[in-house]
This record gives structure tokens, C-alpha cells and sequence, in this order.
């Protein structure tokens, strides 16, 4: 379970990169590409909240799930100002990538060994 969330919250972060391109270079953000990243990123999201309540060790985690949860509250707060036809600020976006790859890399922490 916690593999399944890792590979997805993975994808999640590589289709996050590819919109961060297009935000960066002006471009209009396909609505393909959002609802492929939230499709990956909410099962992964789920898969490691449910990991984190049936482990043995669920403060193992807490930590991943804090960040992904701000990474989430952030990544939120961009899709509704898409949404709304509104600019997206370029260091939002580039602080939402960083937030994402630390919280994918942080699971990585603790999915491999």
C-alpha cells in the first residue's frame, strides 16, 4: 500500500513538473494535465493516509503526510485561482513543485529501506 502511494504521489509530482513548464512559460495549463495530476495525487494522497492508520507505526508517516496535506492546502489554492481565470503567481507554483518533491522524496525515506 505504502508502494502504491509512493508510485502515484511520483506521477503526481512528474505531471506537477510539466505544469510548472507551462506556468512558467506563460502558456495555458491544459485541463488534461490538471485532472491527470489530481488523479493521481488524490488515490495517493488516500492510499498513504490509509497506510498511515493501519501500520504499526503510523508516526513513521505523520511527518509525509504534514507536508503533503500543506503541499495539498497550496496545491488547492492554485487550481481554484485556475479555476477562477485568475493568473497563477510563478513562485506559488514553483513553491507548490518543491513542496511536493520534498514530500514525495521524504516517503521515499521511508518506503525503500
Amino acid at each position: 500500500m505504502d508502494i502504491a502511494a509512493a508510485i502515484l504521489l511520483f506521477a503526481a509530482m512528474l505531471v506537477g513538473a510539466l505544469l510548472l513548464t507551462h506556468i512558467l512559460m506563460g502558456m495555458q495549463l491544459p485541463r488534461k494535465l490538471i485532472l491527470l495530476h489530481a488523479a493521481c495525487f488524490i488515490p495517493g494522497l488516500l492510499l498513504l493516509i490509509l497506510y498511515a492508520i493501519l501500520t504499526d507505526q503510523p508516526e513513521r508517516q505523520v511527518d509525509t503526510l504534514v507536508v503533503i496535506s500543506v503541499t495539498a492546502l497550496v496545491g488547492l489554492y492554485l487550481f481554484l485561482r485556475v479555476k477562477k481565470n485568475q493568473p497563477v503567481r510563478k513562485w506559488l507554483a514553483i513553491l507548490y513543485q518543491a513542496l511536493g518533491m520534498a514530500g514525495v522524496m521524504w516517503l521515499f525515506t521511508y518506503v525503500l529501506p
